[in-house]
């Protein structure tokens, strides 16, 4: 582990070690654990002397026995006096107590990993120490003389307490943080596959699988007004808690997809509870009475996150409850938008205590983008508390670095603990210890990306899927996009000496950068200009070219940089833009021409219809923007060229995005005119739809043939209208995007 050491001199008054700083400048204590204590206590003994070391640079002994003559620091109950111990009575499981007084400094828990967390508190409330990342550490380097005295009990607001960021599988992280793994869980989430794999079950027992749009479906969810489904259930159950008797917690809960069974007798369930939900909960009590010493979790998710009347959950039944569709610009409680999800919260909470809350703190669809959520985390964390929920659970950005993750991560866990923490005195704390010089800068963009985003709270929907493209009329202006690439020039420039401060702010200025270069490339900024004029005609500004290897440099000596969920790496991704560019560069010829679209196209994510064909901008990674979408249909389009041109060439682009139900075209057809009247075909190519990758992906399509004379050509791509058998939305409409087609 990478150990920090500044100097700074910090004195502490202590009474309980009755000392001068004259006749003794440094504290002469030992450290106390019972011979016969757990294992777990043990090692937080030796971990306090170990820290005890690098900050004094002076061993303190470790005994078993309470010393004569130095005073002590003791841990855990063997040593603790009945006041402790009966107060300790009144606090959960995890919580602790640490009591300073002219006798010595006692550092007790309730339990083992108690006392591993009222050591690291000490460590960090009375040494000054703390943990930065799951690697890097800040350790003071000085002497300790007193300290004074002070009783202090600590209590978690919610007994459960997790995230999911870089720092999750490091023990020392959340052991520090005071965070919790999935120990006691046999089974987590999404697991009606894993308990009736549709690879086992589907031919020979259909029926035990949703019916939707008249057909069977085994990439969907369970018909749970089946009895045999639930019996089947409980016994696969069964057969995996047999394999991990020591687990208490089993998901049973739906497939991560919507297509919930449609059969009448699902629906009697879903009319006789009010919700879809209440067939889910039915099915979690049937198995909850099966094994009424565990718990059995289900999903409060997408298509169940209403509850459900005339049911309420058995104690031992536990709702997961997610916000993934709620905005982050503003708090859940105060946010007109969230309204439905806040009742959806205060319901259940009427209807259980045991209640976990999945919530999203990151933007998934793109980790690299700055996701200036903070100003809600406290509020929310404690409208959740505030709803009898005890088990709280943070999705960032998992094994994978995120916008700020290291600052964010540390505020969520302190939140977890004590939801009325000073967050701005938290975070400035931190800022300061993390970024060293370079801290002012980078504490003013904190301070103004989340001002902005406040002042723009009310019309702004911070999506976890969204692109920084999105956000360019708040937080991600081109003003201010410019502020912020001063302020991490700054940054850089006031480290460029220090390889650790540096690495830092080259980390948390990647989200700048890549936002530059998405915002650049997919909007006409003249602040952010893509190209500029040489003598040898339209070149890629040279700006583009610097962040794009920046960004990739950086990923090549760093694991964790990857720029969405869905693993696309910065090499890929700096491919994709410079093909893009290199395609912008082109003349057109149909940059003038008249485009008429023949077939039906959506408005659901309007871009202007035929003009977004032409108008010179190219669709990103992102359906929304820019992209002229045909749900359900095939798509058709004629170009006027307005007069007889010289053709050889044709280019467009189909977006492929399999988890949002977008396809590529089954064949594209060009076919060329002098009349209007009498079309002949051009050429033709075929859509790969073979790939079932979640990775979006913009798809070129190239048509090269011998020069023909042309009035007018037409188009035709040729979709297969519903998403195919193997796909979650089998039976929907399925998508087709299209953006700027070229020709020359």
């Amino acid at each position: 582990m990478k150990h920090l050491y500044l100097f700074f001199t910090i004195i502490f008054l202590l009474q309980a070690c009755n000392l001068s700083h004259k006749a003794e400048p440094d504290l002469k204590c030992t450290i106390v654990v019972a011979s016969n204590t757990d294992t777990l206590s043990k090692r937080a003994a030796t971990h306090l002397g170990q820290y005890w070391e690098m900050i004094t640079d002076k061993e303190i002994d470790i005994i078993h026995k309470v010393p004569q003559q130095k005073k002590a620091i003791y841990i855990g109950k063997p040593f603790a006096n009945q006041i402790i111990l009966d107060s300790l009575k009144q606090l959960k499981d995890d919580g602790f107590i640490i009591s300073i007084n002219k006798n010595g400094i006692w550092l007790t828990g309730n339990t083992p990993i108690a006392n591993m967390y009222a050591v690291n508190t000490f460590l960090e409330d009375y040494l000054g120490c703390i943990k930065l990342s799951a690697t890097e550490e800040y350790i003071p380097q000085k002497k300790i003389t007193a300290f004074p005295d002070s009783y202090k009990e600590y209590n978690p607001d919610f007994d459960y307490r997790r995230l999911l960021f870089p720092g999750r599988k490091n023990q020392a992280y959340r052991e520090w943080y005071k965070l919790e793994e999935l120990d006691d869980w046999g089974m987590f989430v999404h697991t009606f596959n894993k308990l009736i794999p549709p690879e086992e079950y589907f031919e020979k027992h259909p029926e035990y699988f949703s019916l939707v749009n008249g057909r069977r479906l085994q990439d969907a969810q369970l018909c749970l007004s089946n009895p045999d489904v639930i019996k089947t259930l409980i016994n696969n159950l069964g057969a995996e808690m047999q394999k991990e008797p020591g687990k208490n917690i089993w998901s049973v809960s739906q497939n991560d997809t919507y297509n919930y069974c449609e059969c009448d007798n699902c629906k009697k369930l879903y009319e006789m509870y009010g919700s879809v939900s209440g067939a889910y909960i039915y099915m979690a009590n049937q198995i909850a009475k099966a094994y009424p010493n565990k718990q059995i979790s289900t999903l409060a998710y997408q298509f169940t996150r209403s509850a459900p009347t005339h049911i309420k959950p058995l104690p031992n039944v536990n709702i997961m409850f997610c916000s993934i569709e709620c905005n982050r610009s503003m708090p859940l409680a105060d946010d007109p938008r969230s309204k439905s999800f806040v009742r959806d919260m205060k319901k259940w909470s009427a209807l259980t205590n045991n209640i976990f809350v999945w919530d999203y703190v990151v933007q998934f669809k793109n980790y690299l983008t700055p996701f200036p959520n903070f100003p809600v985390l406290q509020p929310n964390i404690q409208f959740f508390k505030q709803n009898h929920v005890d088990m709280m659970f943070e999705q960032g950005s998992g094994g994978s670095w995120s916008d700020l993750s290291e600052l964010k991560q540390y505020l969520i866990a302190k939140l977890l603990w004590d939801t009325q923490a000073n967050v701005d005195s938290l975070a400035s704390n931190f800022i300061k210890i993390y970024y060293g010089p370079a801290s002012a800068y980078i504490q003013e963009y904190y301070e103004t990306i989340n001002q902005e985003i406040k002042a723009h709270a009310r019309k702004e929907f911070l999506n976890i899927y969204g692109f920084p493209s999105a956000y360019t009329d708040s937080y991600l202006s081109p003003t201010l996009m410019q502020k912020y690439k001063q302020l991490m020039d700054s940054a850089e420039y006031i480290v460029k000496q220090d390889t650790k401060y540096l690495d830092r702010v080259k980390r948390t200025r990647l989200p700048v950068d890549f936002s530059w270069v998405d915002i650049a490339i997919n909007n006409q900024f003249e602040e952010m200009p893509v190209f500029i004029e040489s003598e040898s005609g339209k070149e890629i500004n040279p700006l583009i070219i610097h962040l794009l290897d920046n960004i990739e440099s950086y990923a090549k000596g760093n694991s964790l940089i990857r720029i969405n969920e869905r693993n696309l790496s910065p090499t890929v991704y700096k491919e994709y833009v410079l093909n893009k560019l290199e395609a912008m560069k082109k003349p057109n010829k149909l940059n003038q021409a008249d485009i008429k679209v023949l077939s039906k196209y959506s408005d659901e994510y309007p871009v202007g219809g035929a003009k977004a064909l032409n108008d010179q901008l190219f669709g990103p990674l992102d359906y929304r923007n820019n992209w002229l979408g045909f749900h359900g249909q095939d798509m058709e389009v004629e170009i006027d060229l307005k007069e007889e041109t010289d053709i050889h060439e044709v280019q467009m682009n189909f977006l492929k995005a399999v988890n949002s139900w977008v396809f590529l075209p089954d064949t594209i057809s060009i076919e060329y005119a002098l009349d209007q009247t009498n079309y002949q075909k051009l050429a033709e190519q075929y859509g790969d739809n073979s790939d079932r990758g979640y990775l979006v992906k913009s798809i070129p399509f190239s048509f090269h043939f011998q020069p023909v004379k042309a009035r007018y050509l037409r188009i035709k791509a040729k979709s297969m209208k519903s998403c195919p058998v193997w796909h979650r939305g089998y039976g929907k409409p399925s998508w087709i995007f299209i953006d700027e087609i070229i020709a020359n």
